[in-house]
């Protein structure tokens, strides 16, 4: 083994660095997504099933409403109703995705972090 096989400190620091920084975009790019998939149609999360709805409009700030409403701007309303229905039920989608995705980058295989490896099968007894 050569001097320049072994990397200098700065070089090592910023690959630690720079692979925390790709395993966050990861992390996220899977929020986003799980986020997408709870506020689907049909899904726990939908702002527009009946239900949910119900729940968002109990919490919506009613001050921008009246306010729009006496300035006569009845049109933009609705706008501002879905606006904020979709607001809360993404934020509580969001949090949600969070947790699962936390939960499974925590279970995941320590050497590979989920992505797979020959050591997922055999530590994990998975036979995917």
């Amino acid at each position: 083994m050569s001097l320049y096989d072994v990397p200098c400190a700065v070089t090592a620091d910023l690959n630690r660095y720079l692979s925390r920084l790709d395993e966050d975009d990861r992390r996220d790019e899977a929020i986003d997504e799980r986020t997408e998939e709870l506020m689907a149609d049909g899904g726990e999360y939908a702002p527009f099933n009946p239900d949910n709805l119900a729940e968002a409009i109990s919490e919506v700030d009613i001050a921008e409403i009246a306010k729009l409403i006496d300035a006569g701007k009845v049109s933009e309303v609705g706008a501002v109703l879905v606006k904020q229905v979709r607001g809360y039920w993404e934020a509580l989608a969001r949090n949600e995705a969070e947790r699962q995705i936390d939960n499974e980058i925590a279970n995941a295989c320590p050497r590979c972090r989920g992505r797979g490896c020959r050591h997922c099968d055999e530590d994990y007894g998975r036979d995917d």
